[in-house]
């Protein structure tokens, strides 16, 4: 019985080194196609963004109906989101309008920082939050978009590499302003559980 089991197990295939389990959405563009087909189209109608994200976006039961989150993805290129949020708005039409979205992104593989101005050519400039803990972003480099503002952050902790990305096209319209996403829980193998070293104040969305 043992000699059948362990020739049960020489049987199945070894996954390649850095494979991700096939239970892992995967998506078909990069992370940059991403960023382009989701706040570059801001504002946008949320069942439109959701279409354009692996397994859609769905309600969640930490947050307000018109905050939706996609489960965790691997882009084309490798990198690790374990969330993307969107935050629609009632704006008189069938279907809520987002002006605000968000990436979680895992700093390993690492989007580096550095190479901001390759992917995406547009006047920048930087926002440092000192008071910020270790692992949270407290620096920004912000373009200015035609939608809107584009923000990548990083963290005393991620060095160089960009943990938190932010798309906002309020435009300043008084009401829209929304706090940053919380981190989310992950169940991608190799993804730290960002809720047990984020702090999350209880009433994060009120």
């Amino acid at each position: 019985m043992r000699l059948l089991f362990s020739l049960a197990l020489l049987a199945i295939p070894a996954l390649p080194a850095g494979a991700e389990p096939l239970a892992v959405p995967r998506s078909g563009k990069t992370l940059v196609e991403i960023i382009n087909a989701t706040m570059g189209t801001l504002p946008n109608a949320m069942d439109a963004l959701s279409d354009k994200l692996p397994g859609g976006l769905h309600p969640t039961a930490d947050a307000p109906p018109q905050i939706v989150r996609s489960m965790p993805f691997v882009t084309r290129d490798g990198f690790r989101v374990s969330a993307f949020e969107a935050r629609g708005i009632d704006e008189g039409g069938d279907i809520p309008i987002v002006r605000f979205t968000s990436i979680q992104l895992e700093q390993r593989p690492c989007f580096q920082r550095s190479g901001l101005d390759e992917a995406f050519h547009a006047a920048e400039s930087e926002t440092v939050l000192p008071a910020a803990p270790s692992m949270l972003p407290n620096r920004y480099v912000v373009m200015q978009m035609p939608w809107g503002r584009l923000s990548f952050g990083t963290s005393q902790e991620s060095g160089g590499c960009v943990i938190a990305i932010v798309g906002d096209a309020t435009g300043g319209i008084p009401g829209l302003r929304m706090p940053l996403p919380l981190p989310q829980r992950t169940t991608v193998p190799g993804m730290p559980d960002l809720r047990r070293t984020w702090p999350m104040s209880v009433g994060a969305y009120e």
